[in-house]
This record gives C-alpha cells, sequence and structure tokens, in this order.
C-alpha cells in the first residue's frame, strides 16, 4: 500500500491549491512532491471541480464554422482559397491545408481539380495523326 502525506503537507497542499497556485509554483515550495502526486491529491481533494474538455482545441471557433457553411451553401464563398482568404482577413493564423481539413470536417467535398487540356476535335485529330506518324 502507498503510504499517504502528512496531514500537515496535505493541508499546504489544499490551501495552496485554493489560493490559484500552479503546480510548478506549489512543487517548488514543496520539496519532495511529484507533480503527478499533487494531481492525485488535487483529484482527490476536490472531486468535484470542472476539468476542460481533453485535446486540443479548434483554431475556429463553432460559430464562424456555422458562418462559414452559411457562406459556403449561398454561394458567397465558392472555393476554399475563398475561404482561406476570408479566415486570414479575420484574424486567424490558418494555413491553406488546415483551412482544407476544416471544410473535410464540415463534410464538404474538397480537394484541387485535376487539370485537363481543352482539346477540340482538330487538335485531337492532329495529335493523333502525330502519334501514328512517330511509332
Amino acid at each position: 500500500m502507498v503510504r499517504s502525506l502528512p496531514q500537515d503537507k496535505q493541508n499546504n497542499i489544499k490551501s495552496l491549491l485554493e489560493s490559484g497556485h500552479t503546480y510548478s509554483q506549489i512543487t517548488k515550495q514543496t520539496p519532495g512532491l511529484k507533480k503527478s502526486t499533487l494531481s492525485d491529491y488535487k483529484n482527490r481533494l476536490f472531486p468535484e471541480r470542472f476539468t476542460g474538455a481533453a485535446g486540443r482545441k479548434s483554431v475556429v471557433s463553432t460559430t464562424t464554422r456555422s458562418y462559414i457553411r452559411k457562406k459556403l451553401v449561398t454561394g458567397a464563398l465558392r472555393t476554399a482559397k475563398e475561404v482561406h482568404r476570408y479566415l486570414v482577413g479575420t484574424g486567424h493564423d490558418i494555413g491553406y491545408s488546415a483551412c482544407l481539413k476544416i471544410l473535410t470536417s464540415m463534410k464538404f467535398q474538397v480537394g484541387i481539380k485535376k487539370k485537363t487540356s481543352f482539346l477540340k476535335a482538330e487538335h485531337k485529330n492532329k495529335r493523333l495523326a502525330w502519334a501514328k506518324a512517330h511509332q
């Protein structure tokens, strides 16, 4: 069984946590205390505390996403490049590929169109004649 910390040390940790000190400040003030032990005691002492959602926060908020979705559906924004320009213009520090990922997460089909050469029937016939001549 793991030994618990002395009661005076636990009370010290509790008072420091209640006063809003950071983990690094508390570990400096309390010798021999690791951050994992401090986290364990914080969970024991304050089980009802609010913990934020895990993971990385999104660069673009949900309201901005819904606004972009509305603009895409109505046709005000037509391409991913226009969406990227809009986001950069509104102050978001975001790259083009991240913008594509955001649009993909919003269930829009994104991608660079394949370039096709526009050949008239006359051009096709000339290319075919050249290919046959150089076989």
